[in-house]
């Protein structure tokens, strides 16, 4: 009986996985820019921030430029772990986002680095995304730079 189930469990799985295997494209993209932003939580307006998927912005996600040929949920890998602004490593990124400056790579990623702070800052210095040019995960993600990387990318 045991043989049986484990059959019945082995098959089960690959029925799942081929699908989503065989569907993908996979591709490397060289030299592309890697860069970070951070966000306040909440807008201006007071509305909760939202990135272009429509998700809550969290660790792992990134944002790509409006013309990159990438869907949302595909996955870009890095070659080597970045950590972020709130402690975490990753070097596997969940596309979610957009508005990556066409000055960047076609396929440049902009690694999201957390919220600098709950309410929009909006005085002297503000930046769009409702940060003050002093707020930690603001400066940690403009302290990480402008780096130049090989992408891996799995679309779906």
């Amino acid at each position: 009986m045991r043989i049986i189930i484990r059959i019945f469990l082995m098959v089960s799985f690959l029925i799942i996985l081929v699908p989503l295997t065989v569907n993908a494209d996979y591709y490397t993209k060289y030299n592309q820019n890697v860069t970070a932003y951070s966000a306040s939580k909440y807008k201006t307006n007071g509305n909760t921030r939202f990135v272009a998927s429509g998700l809550v912005p969290k660790a792992g996600y990134v944002a790509m430029r409006n013309d990159a040929p990438v869907p949302f949920g595909s996955t870009v890998t890095t070659p080597s772990t970045i950590m972020q602004g709130d402690g975490q490593s990753f070097s596997s990124f969940s596309v979610q986002d957009r508005g990556v400056s066409t000055s960047l790579t076609p396929y440049a990623i902009d690694i999201w680095w957390g919220f600098c702070r709950d309410k929009a800052y909006t005085g002297s210095g503000a930046t769009v995304l409702g940060c003050s040019q002093n707020d930690k995960k603001f400066v940690g993600a403009k302290n990480f730079g402008k780096k130049t990387m090989d992408l891996k990318f799995i679309t779906r």
